[in-house]
């Protein structure tokens, strides 16, 4: 007799919306292909989290502590964090296209996700405190320096197919910059 496993079956569901809301975000996502993905019913997917926008919310946090647990932020080494964030999107594409829908679907919504609020918080405290130490530079206030940080780490993310298909010396060289430039940024 086969056992059941409730986390399972939710991290199942998880790994699959990530997949559907990736590619299609929050208003072309489907709950059954979720269902199908995670070998599972529709209802147990409105069981789990009640609905769609629960569901992404959800998936959202699940990325959030992630990030947080494999890209912790080192605000007397911000270079390096830019550089293991290059890495993750490197690795994990699907979260920038994720961020990139939840950008346009909720920017106007008023709905946004607590996981992302207290994340950004903490991280701008962290760079504040390295201002403060004289390790960061203050050219720019703590929320500007985060903003530009994270926005050069993940640059490349953002360019045409075409500038996506690289080598892996153009790669070597990209992260190099992004080392670089966030250097150049917050050096005191």
């Amino acid at each position: 007799m086969a056992t059941r496993d409730p986390e399972a079956k939710r991290q199942r569901l998880l790994q699959a919306a990530l997949t559907e809301f990736a590619a299609y975000g929050i208003a072309g996502a489907r709950m059954e292909r979720i269902a199908k993905l995670a070998d599972c019913s529709a209802g147990l997917v409105y069981t789990y989290f009640g609905g769609k926008d629960e569901l992404f919310e959800a998936v959202f946090e699940v990325i959030v502590d992630r990030t947080l647990t494999e890209y912790p932020i080192t605000p007397d080494d911000l270079p390096g964090y830019a550089a293991r964030l290059f890495d993750g999107h490197e690795l994990h594409p699907e979260v920038a296209r994720l961020a990139t829908w939840y950008r346009l679907e909720r920017a106007d919504s008023g709905r946004l996700i607590p996981a992302i609020e207290r994340a950004g918080r903490a991280k701008v405290d962290a760079i504040r405190a390295a201002q403060e130490a004289g390790t960061v530079s203050r050219r720019f206030d703590a929320a500007q320096t985060l903003a530009l940080v994270l926005n050069i780490a993940l640059m490349w993310s953002a360019q045409s197919p075409e500038a996506a298909k690289v080598t892996p010396e153009d790669r070597a060289y990209r992260r190099d910059t992004v080392i670089e430039a966030v250097r150049r940024l917050v050096e005191p």
